[in-house]
């Protein structure tokens, strides 16, 4: 079946065969214009979700929707800066996949923060991306550095981080994903910088 929803929107998912009776909203972190498969992304963190790890090809879910207003389209011709922590990437995922497979002009700056960075989602895929499209950069910071040779940023964004990353923060259109701590504090630097309200989409998880 054919698919149409826009990068950043998500699907209520569920099973079909009843044993688990509720739904979910899982964000789709695969390109609209990718019409093999809707991909998303989670954690494993209870019966629903353990449930969806022990299945296999060819098992059945439930897709409805698409929802949401935390999207992109052809429209929005301002420069974006997409923020998230942990799984917060799969829908910003969809949008720099959609950007970059239409080659769009939007630049677009991304700034994720994980734990250690083994907790990197998509790490390849975005380096690759990066060093092919000169519209994107990605900028990742840790907030639990370990053993793992970390030569990168470190710590949670702050407030410093943001402002060396915004180049004209009036002009830009901001994504927020990720849990509500962590977006409603995103939003209070945010609008420290000179961003306005009407300028930043949220997407709170959790």
């Amino acid at each position: 079946a054919n698919i149409d929803f826009y990068p950043g929107q998500f699907f209520m998912v569920s099973f079909v065969d009843g044993e688990i009776k509720t739904s979910r909203a899982y964000s789709i972190a695969s390109s609209p214009l990718n019409k093999n498969y809707l991909e998303i992304g989670l954690d494993k963190v209870g019966p629903f979700t353990a449930k969806l790890f022990s299945m296999k090809e060819g098992d059945l879910l439930r897709f409805k929707g698409p929802y949401g207003k935390f999207y992109f389209n052809d429209e929005i011709k301002n420069n974006l800066l997409l923020i998230a922590g942990g799984t917060g990437i799969t829908p910003l995922m969809g949008i720099i996949r959609y950007c970059n497979d239409k080659k769009l002009s939007n630049k677009i700056k991304f700034i994720y923060s994980v734990r250690t960075p083994s907790d990197i989602i998509y790490k390849e895929e975005l380096e690759k991306i990066k060093n092919e499209n000169s519209n994107f950069d990605c900028v990742i910071t840790i907030t639990r550095p370990n053993s793992e040779n970390w030569k990168g940023i470190i710590g949670r964004i702050d407030r410093g981080l943001l402002k060396q990353n915004i180049e004209d923060a009036e002009a830009n259109l901001y994504y927020l994903c990720g849990p509500k701590e962590f977006v409603h504090s995103i939003i209070e630097m945010l609008e420290s910088l000179g961003a306005k309200k009407e300028q930043i989409k949220t997407d709170i998880w959790g």
